[in-house]
Parts: structure tokens; C-alpha cells; sequence
């Protein structure tokens, strides 16, 4: 019962990063990459808990269409979608097509995987207060990005996180991607001028076939991106602005 009633507790006042490690739980790679040949067995990820972390968890996965959580209805489902991983263990999640919405077949589509982590110790009766206000702090979260990949795309990412293409009309810098991928950039540089980008801003991830629009660029001349790969790792590219 106390699982239960502590559950409910913490989807109502937790808090999301976008990152994959949240308190002592670690999910082995920062995106998902769920090729539609996975149809039958589906992908997994691995989430520890560290040895040295303050207590158990209570956690909950679960794919969602949009970062911010408000689509709740995906065609993937997450098994275990909830668990105890106790100090020093670790679960491995299968994610698995369920659904049989259609997604496109020339372009990838984005999906976020959730992961809420409650200390199994927290008494959802009487649950912890920070020291600042007051405020009641009973759970932290973490989102990483599930792409879904058609088979067959015509080039592969690393061709398409190469080819993007950029403009400038005023001060404003376009940038175009022409591919099939969706395009996350981890920097932009313009010249000298380094372009501000942040998840929080939502002005890093280019959507397939789309452009990103960056205001206040005000020189053109040569262009340096590091775009981030399958594995969550970088790769820096050149080009000039047009």
C-alpha cells in the first residue's frame, strides 16, 4: 500500500531534467534510436542504481509524444513500467512498438522517454520539505529523446547532420535541414559569434525537412556546428553562410 500512495505522491510534485542521470539512477546512453526493423523485439536501455546512493528507488518509465509530458498516449509501451531498484542494482527496460498509430516512413519521428525515481524511504504521508519556502520535494525525473527510424532513408546521419544548409535575412540566421533526420545541435558558431541555443529555449533540435530561425546574427562568413550523434557523442562541421 505504501508503494502505491508513495507512487501517487510523486507524479504529482516531481521535477524533470533533460539529462540521464537523475539522484544515484543512471540510464546507460542519453537517445533512444528505435529502428522500425525493431518492430518484434523492440529496444532496451539499462538504469542503475549506484552503490553509493542514499537509498532505493521507486521508478516509473514511460514514453511520451511531447518533453513536456502533456501527450500521454504513444504507440510504445515500457516493461517494467514500474519498479524498486534497490542501492547497486540495475534493470534493464524493453520499449516496444504497441500501437498501431502509423508513423511516417520518409522521416523520423520524436518521442521522450520518462524516468521518475522516488527514495523508496519517502513517507508520501509526511514527505520531505526543502529548506527554502517550504516547498515539498518528493521525486526528480529524466527525459531522453526516443527517435523512431524508418528503414531505408536515402543517407545516413552523419550525411545529414553534414548538409545543413544556412542563410541569413537581416539578423536573422536560417538554418535549413534538408534530410530525412531530425538534426540536434549541440553549438553554433558564426564567425566569431557564438549563437545561444539551450534545450530550455527549444532552439536546438531541427526537425526533418524544417529550418531553425536564430535572431540577432548580424555577420555572416564561415559557420562551425557540432551536431550530436546516434551515441550522444558530438561532431563538429564547416560551412559557409550563403
Amino acid at each position: 500500500m505504501f508503494f502505491y500512495r508513495s507512487l501517487q505522491a510523486f507524479l504529482c510534485v516531481g521535477y524533470f531534467t533533460c539529462a540521464s542521470a537523475i539522484a544515484g539512477i543512471y540510464l546507460d546512453n542519453s537517445r533512444i534510436i528505435f529502428s522500425s526493423a525493431d518492430t518484434t523485439q523492440g529496444q532496451t536501455i539499462g538504469i542503475s542504481n549506484s552503490a553509493s546512493s542514499a537509498s532505493p528507488y521507486l521508478v516509473k518509465a514511460q514514453v511520451l509524444g511531447d518533453i513536456q509530458g502533456t501527450q500521454t498516449q504513444t504507440p510504445f509501451s515500457v516493461t517494467p513500467s514500474l519498479f524498486r531498484l534497490e542501492k547497486g542494482m540495475k534493470n534493464q527496460l524493453r520499449i516496444l512498438k504497441t500501437g498501431q498509430t502509423p508513423l511516417p516512413k520518409d522521416r523520423e519521428s520524436v518521442f521522450y522517454l520518462r524516468v521518475i525515481a522516488l527514495p523508496a524511504g519517502v513517507d508520501s504521508d509526511n514527505p520531505p520539505k526543502s529548506e527554502v519556502g517550504g516547498a515539498v520535494i518528493v521525486s526528480t525525473g529524466s527525459v531522453i529523446k526516443l527517435f523512431y527510424r524508418p528503414q531505408g532513408l536515402p543517407i545516413s546521419q552523419q550525411q545529414a547532420m553534414s548538409a545543413l544548409q544556412f542563410s541569413r535575412q537581416g539578423s536573422v540566421l536560417n538554418v535549413k535541414n534538408s534530410s530525412p533526420y531530425f538534426i540536434t545541435l549541440s553549438s553554433l558558431t558564426v564567425g566569431e559569434y557564438k549563437v545561444p541555443m539551450s534545450v530550455q529555449t527549444q532552439n536546438t533540435l531541427i526537425p526533418p525537412f524544417g529550418e531553425m530561425h536564430y535572431p540577432n546574427v548580424n555577420i555572416g562568413g564561415n559557420v562551425t556546428w557540432r551536431a550530436i550523434n546516434d551515441y550522444g557523442g558530438t561532431e563538429e562541421f564547416h560551412g559557409v553562410v550563403q
